[in-house]
């Protein structure tokens, strides 16, 4: 966060939903949205060059399901892991439960209240980076 701005990248295999989120996120005042992805790997590869202090996620997406991606980073040594908000049209109590349990910090249902992931987002970065869980 050099620029004072929480920075962002929203990963969404459905194109439309992602331009409209990505709009509305920009829009906001103190987020900037810094890469977006349509599948898994992408996202994964977003992830690890641009380093974002979050990352909305979608459940299901080709490539890698939004747990691989949580499992993947988890796996890996990084200095500071970023703060992942799921998203999911499918209110899967066990896959929302495995995402928690992989360090995702909320889980959203869509349809959702997009002001309330703006509040979300802005609350994220106050948290600690340096608890011993991530």
């Amino acid at each position: 966060m050099l620029s004072g701005k929480i920075h962002v990248v929203v990963a969404d295999d459905n194109k439309d939903f992602n331009d409209i989120l990505c709009e509305y996120l920009n829009y906001q005042e103190g987020i900037e949205v810094i890469g977006t992805a349509g599948n898994g790997e992408d996202a994964l590869d977003l992830i690890l060059s641009k380093r974002p202090d979050i990352v909305v996620l979608d459940m299901i997406m080709p490539k890698l399901d939004g747990v691989s991606v949580l499992e993947k980073i988890n796996s890996m040594p990084l200095e500071r892991k970023p703060f992942f908000i799921m998203l999911s049209a499918i209110g899967n109590e066990k896959i929302s439960q495995r995402a928690l349990a992989l360090g995702a910090e909320y889980y959203m249902t869509k349809p959702f209240d997009m002001n309330v992931l703006v509040n979300k987002i802005r609350q994220l970065p106050l948290l600690n980076y340096s608890v011993v869980a991530r």
